[in-house]
């Protein structure tokens, strides 16, 4: 009877899902998750007045305010310093121009501005490409006519040389400076269209000076610090105490 029972044993021990036993390791998703968080840039900018992040120049409502060159500039020495990941904009603003409908149009102009410069910096890289491509098939153009004028002798000899002086070095030209055009585009056009077309994708938040968030960070700290304060305290003197015991013990 043991045998038979002992066989049974071993055979559901076998048998039993190596999944039940072993522990639920850690989801995919959750490193995922860790490594995007850890992509994700913050930039800080603290400013007085909203003319600091608008032109002063245009008067127009915020909705439709220019942004201005001191905060584009400002954007840019950021981006250089941390081109990774995604961003975070926050932008610190005294409490004075808390305001819920501000701040909306404030992030539909910002996101609608970078935009509109991306998609503007994608058409104007297109346009180099395309003058690059005619470039190229100027240059193949002037190059196969004179290939042809002189495989066929259209022309006497001097006409032939006086036309290969022309169309020789402009044929040339045309394919290299098309090629590059086409290869390589502006390296500062290629900045700004990634710049702005991470820009367009980041998040923006406002955080103002003096709010209730910031009121409420000041006490905790003070009561921190009062009970730091009382821990030492109560150490302080169980260290008197117990040096009194020590020599009342002697």
């Amino acid at each position: 009877m043991r045998s038979i029972f002992d066989c049974r044993f071993s055979f559901f021990f076998f048998w039993f899902p190596a999944s039940l036993t072993t522990m639920p390791e850690k989801p995919e998703k959750t490193a995922e998750i860790e490594e995007h968080i850890k992509d994700i840039q913050e930039i800080s900018i603290a400013i007085d007045s909203w003319d600091d992040v608008f032109s002063d120049f245009d008067p127009s409502p915020i909705d439709q305010r220019i942004l201005s060159e001191d905060f584009l500039s400002e954007l840019k020495k950021r981006y250089r310093e941390t081109q990774r990941g995604e961003f975070v904009i926050t932008i610190y603003a005294p409490a004075s121009l808390k305001d819920e409908v501000t701040e909306k149009l404030v992030n539909k102009r910002l996101k609608q501005y970078f935009k509109f410069r991306h998609l503007s910096l994608q058409k104007e890289i297109a346009l180099a490409i395309r003058k690059g491509s005619l470039f190229v098939v100027g240059g193949i153009a002037s190059l196969s006519s004179l290939t042809m004028l002189t495989y066929f002798q259209m022309l006497d000899k001097l006409a032939l040389e006086l036309i290969a002086i022309i169309l020789m070095p402009l044929g040339w030209f045309g394919v290299w400076e098309g090629f590059s055009r086409i290869i390589e585009p502006a390296p500062l056009l290629k900045q700004d269209l990634e710049l702005f077309g991470k820009l367009s994708k980041a998040a923006f938040k406002f955080k103002y000076a003096g709010s209730q968030e910031e009121a409420a960070v000041v006490p905790a700290a003070k009561q921190e610090a009062r009970h730091e304060t009382k821990s030492a305290g109560t150490v302080v003197q169980e260290a008197k105490t117990e040096s009194k015991e020590e020599k009342e013990v002697k």
